[in-house]
């Protein structure tokens, strides 16, 4: 398998991996999710329905959306990173993600918290990928002047 073939499959596996963690986060109970239940031992988050409680799944508690929306939140960038399999996109992927962790750390005492918690090893994840992009790219591109160098000057046709 070629080198870029492998950071495009790492870049598809980190989406996969955003998108399974949003899928398992969505069936926990929502008091792992919530510094409230911690707390007050109740669910007071102002998106959940009223009467949900901490033993609640996340997606009972708060709805098809949210667990959905975190999911495409951190799939997007390492999947976009992948389809486009530029090296500055790669490096953007892990702008975004950062950007999402940096967000879940602000509201990290609700659902949204979770942006942290995904988000930071995926955003280490994706700068590991980033590098690794950026040395095949290195690589191969020295690997194209040095046969530039040593193939044969062709001279010009004589009229």
């Amino acid at each position: 398998m070629r080198p870029m073939k492998w950071v495009r499959a790492a870049w598809v596996v980190l989406g996969v991996l955003g998108l399974t963690f949003a899928v398992w986060n969505a069936f926990e109970p929502a008091g792992w999710s919530s510094m409230s239940c911690g707390k007050i031992g109740e669910l007071d988050e102002p998106d959940a329905r009223a009467d949900a409680t901490c033993d609640d799944p996340v997606w009972s508690a708060y709805g098809v959306w949210p667990p959905v929306t975190l999911g495409v939140l951190l799939s997007a960038a390492p999947l976009f990173a992948a389809l486009v399999m530029r090296w500055w996109v790669s490096w953007l992927a892990i702008a975004v993600l950062a950007g999402l962790t940096v967000y879940g750390l602000g509201h990290w005492t609700g659902f949204w918290g979770l942006l942290m918690v995904g988000g930071a090893p995926m955003t280490v994840g994706a700068i590991v990928i980033a590098a690794s992009h950026l040395g095949v790219k290195a690589y191969r591109d020295s690997r194209h002047a040095e046969q530039a160098e040593t193939a044969p000057k062709q001279r010009p046709a004589a009229h």
